[in-house]
């Protein structure tokens, strides 16, 4: 008896914990754990799905954005009860707490694994009269990615690009049945229709780390992706990545510590060049965004107050190719002249190694510099390499061209951590925002249809009609690069003709865009205030914290 509870709820037991970072956007695993099934689940097998999951014997989980899932559930829930251990001579294994599966005459209920772009599209337009909701992750607001990198510098302020999960479905507050949990999924039971979840260790819970299960009769994974470090040397250990807010903050307070220090008597000349060089590697918009808004910072505000070391600061942005090289050519090249004119220097190489004070590169040069910006792009997390089912080109978990995963019923998958399978003939979207949100869009009306047609409960889906498939429409890139200035290509493909502008009205665009764009009245309040008053009265450049 004991041995089959023990079968039922316990599922993993842990082994230690590795924290990194992830990268926002939207991506779920904030901290590694190496995980190790127990014996009672080493047999539950499917073929070529996601129940494969409980016969892996070990599962690497490391940070992946802003997209990821960890965090501490609420337990005012009825069945989210303290976890309690049952042992005897048999077995010794914890007791789950949780939420079990819906019964008959109940609402389905419906899990999102993220708070990312895809994972917020979906939850703000979820019917919560057909559904119940529980969204699972290890941040409980929403990044506007876009203007991220503003923040970095204090432009904006860090809550004008949070938004809270609960202001987007407000079922999660308001609902009973409705929840929101701050965890980290570490397992999935497709036979079962239930997730396995831990929250983050040490944080004064009776059982650490605490474990529990949910049930679901449809599985969303919106798990985002991981800044691709391309196993080199030293990234993790040294660079600062710039896809969560708090991201943002430890490059700002690396920023400013760096200009405060270089002010103390007997530093010499070497240690404040060394200091006050901001090195930015990858040429994508995020890189070239950042070194823009840091060029502006240092042309307005370093000069004014940091007057003593001013001549000191650099920035310099690393790219082993073109920048911005999904751009029209005319478009790179207006960015490429208008950065180096603004002070930024532009070096094209390859990094070989990272070290604490320096970076190595291809060619052997070595780049002394005070704080390091990595920005080249996002790959599979740990999390999505682990799990054993078929994946699209470039190890993401394919999708049939309705957001499906195959031979798995009820998991759908969207955003970063998803790519069209090769037999569906489509190719693997762009990590971009706006084909997050148009696939979460996408999938919430397909739930809410099939809903109506009482097809939300667990495999009962079937027999219904799913529709027209996904079909994505590029809207075209913006870009900042800095001091009023703007990049806009309305093309929908690289090699497709359309607009393209850059210059101030670019900018305007640029910014009208992004503050439509932005998810709430309140948020587009702040941002609009937060500009206003740096055209004003410049960036606050206080060190808190």
């Amino acid at each position: 008896m004991a041995v089959a509870r023990a079968a039922r709820s316990g599922f993993f037991r842990s082994r230690g914990a590795i924290p990194s970072y992830s990268c926002g956007k939207d991506v779920f695993f904030d901290a590694g754990h190496t995980q190790k099934f127990l014996p009672s689940f080493e047999n539950i097998t499917s073929g070529g799905n996601l129940s494969q999951l409980s016969s892996i014997r070990k599962v690497d989980i490391t940070s992946f954005g802003s997209r990821g899932i960890r965090a501490t559930p609420q337990y005012q829930s009825p069945y989210a009860e303290r976890v309690t251990e049952e042992s005897d001579l048999e077995n010794d294994s914890p007791s789950y707490p949780g939420l079990e599966a819906t019964k008959p005459g109940e609402k389905p209920r419906v899990i999102v694994l993220g708070t990312g772009w895809a994972a917020c599209r979906f939850l703000k337009g979820l019917d919560t009269k057909i559904y119940d909701v529980v969204c699972i992750s290890p941040r409980n607001h929403m990044v506007f990615t876009p203007l991220l990198a503003s923040t970095c510098v204090g432009t904006l302020e860090f809550r004008s690009v949070a938004e809270p999960v609960g202001r987007i479905q407000s079922a999660l507050a308001t609902e009973p049945n409705s929840y929101f949990y701050l965890a980290s999924c570490s397992g999935i039971d497709t036979n079962k229709h239930e997730v396995y979840c831990e929250t983050v260790g040490n944080v004064g819970l009776p059982h650490e780390p605490y474990r529990f299960k949910v049930a679901y009769d449809k599985l969303v994974i919106a798990a985002g992706a991981e800044p691709l470090t391309f196993g080199i040397k030293g990234v993790k250990e040294h660079a600062f990545f710039l896809r969560e807010v708090n991201h943002a903050q430890e490059i700002r307070k690396k920023l400013l510590l760096n200009l405060m220090l270089c002010e103390n008597p007997g530093i010499s000349e070497e240690e404040k060049k060394r200091l006050l060089h901001c090195v930015v590697i990858g040429g994508g918009p995020t890189g070239v965004e950042f070194s823009g808004e840091l060029s502006d910072f240092i042309m307005r505000d370093v000069r004014e107050r940091y007057s003593h070391v001013k001549d000191y600061i650099q920035v310099t942005l690393i790219e082993a190719n073109e920048i911005l090289s999904s751009f029209e050519v005319g478009l790179r090249q207006y960015a490429t002249n208008h950065l180096t004119k603004s002070g930024v220097h532009l070096k094209r190489g390859v990094v070989k190694e990272v070290h604490a004070k320096k970076i190595v590169l291809s060619d052997g040069t070595d780049v002394p510099y005070g704080l390091l910006v990595w920005s080249t792009g996002v790959g599979p997390s740990e999390f999505v390499k682990s799990l054993n089912v078929s994946k699209s080109p470039g190890g993401r978990i394919g999708v049939d061209e309705w957001l499906r995963v195959p031979s798995v019923e009820d998991v759908f998958a969207l955003g970063d951590c998803a790519g069209f399978l090769e037999q569906t003939g489509k190719q693997v979207l762009p990590a971009l925002a706006q084909v997050a949100e148009r696939q979460g869009k996408f999938l919430v009306e397909l739930f809410n249809r099939i809903g109506k047609e009482n097809g939300g409960k667990a495999l009962s889906g079937k027999d219904i009609p799913m529709g027209e498939p996904f079909v994505y429409k590029h809207l075209g890139s913006m870009a900042s690069v800095g001091r009023y200035k703007a990049l806009v290509d309305l093309r929908q493909s690289k090699d497709a003709k359309g607009i393209s502008h850059a210059g101030f009205i670019s900018w305007l665009v640029w910014r009208s865009a992004y503050l439509t764009r932005v998810v709430s009245w309140r948020n587009r309040f702040y941002v609009a205030v937060n500009w206003a008053t740096t055209l004003v009265f410049g960036r606050d450049n206080s060190r808190i914290g």
